[in-house]
């Protein structure tokens, strides 16, 4: 025993002071324990870092896959989205060249009646000057029948014919005026009919569409490229000539071809991709073409070879 703690090493001898400079084996194993447990728990730390870090790698990989198939079905949605937008402004684009052809003679009739008035106009001028001249003749006249009461019976004649005269220039005015205010009349009520049919015209458009778009709802599924066979066909007018470009599906490029070679190649992949064939016929904005000649050709299209039209009477 010294100083309350009790002496462990070997081969004391009592009443004997003994200073050792070396260590005893238990002071060593007790550094290393000391130095294995520091160890075991930089360890331990050092695994609970990587563990977390893992979980971190882990749920990244999941948030980058989530993402990525968000990103597909996105751009899948996007493509139908681009399709079904082109095919409506198609649609616009040729109901824009119906308008246009029909405000074009509706013009047209407006300048023939303007012109029909200006006709009118200048014969009311002309008709006017001449009574005009009557009328100064007529004064002269008289002016000569008080000068002369020798000459009196033969200008008393000549103020009855001229007299004669004036009522039927008068008539011919009067008839004329009222002419040109029947036209006239006939003109604003043209004009008032050509307004309430543009706008009849276009409440029954929108009728027509809000219908057309019921029934569809109602009996049919929307026409879609989900899943179908896409060919694009591109229809315009250029150097006076119509241009037809066909494209047999999105990995290829435009091909020019004349009508035959189009419905030959369209037959062949109507029978290739039975009920499942999408045609998206295509009309630039500046194509050229009448709202006629664009409709014609798409519903004709679209009746022989388009999915979605086949079962139309």
């Amino acid at each position: 025993m010294d100083e309350g703690f009790i002496d462990l090493r070997q081969h004391t001898e009592t009443g004997i002071t003994h200073v050792s400079f070396w260590p005893s084996f238990t002071d060593i194993m007790m550094v290393v324990v000391v130095i294995f447990m520091m160890a075991s728990s930089v360890l331990i730390l050092r695994n609970m870092a990587l563990v977390r870090d893992l979980r971190a790698t882990i749920d990244a990989q999941h948030n980058a896959e989530e993402a990525a198939r968000s990103a597909s079905e996105t751009s899948a949605t996007l493509e139908e989205q681009l399709a079904q937008t082109q095919n409506e402004l198609s649609r616009l684009r040729m109901r824009l060249m119906r308008a246009n052809e029909i405000n074009q003679s509706r013009t047209e009739e407006i300048n023939r009646q303007e012109q029909r008035l200006l006709a009118l106009e200048a014969d009311k001028q002309q008709l006017t000057a001449s009574l005009q001249q009557t009328r100064r003749e007529s004064q002269l006249h008289q002016d000569q029948l008080a000068q002369t009461q020798a000459e009196y019976a033969q200008l008393n004649q000549t103020h009855a014919t001229l007299k004669t005269r004036l009522q039927e220039v008068l008539e011919q005015l009067s008839s004329t005026e009222k002419s040109n205010r029947e036209q006239a009349a006939e003109l604003t009520e043209f004009r008032q009919q050509r307004s309430l049919s543009n706008q009849r015209l276009v409440s029954l458009q929108g009728e027509f569409d809000e219908l057309r778009n019921k029934y569809d709802k109602l009996i049919r599924p929307a026409r879609s490229a989900i899943g179908k066979h896409v060919v694009s066909v591109r229809y315009f007018r250029e150097d006076r000539k119509i241009q037809i470009r066909l494209r047999e599906s999105e990995d290829e490029d435009y091909q020019s071809v004349n009508m035959d070679q189009l419905n030959k190649r369209l037959a062949k992949l109507k029978d290739t991709y039975a009920g499942n064939l999408y045609v998206k016929v295509i009309i630039p904005e500046d194509s050229g073409l009448s709202y006629s000649e664009a409709w014609n050709f798409t519903y004709d299209l679209l009746k022989k070879y388009d999915y979605y039209h086949q079962d139309e009477p």
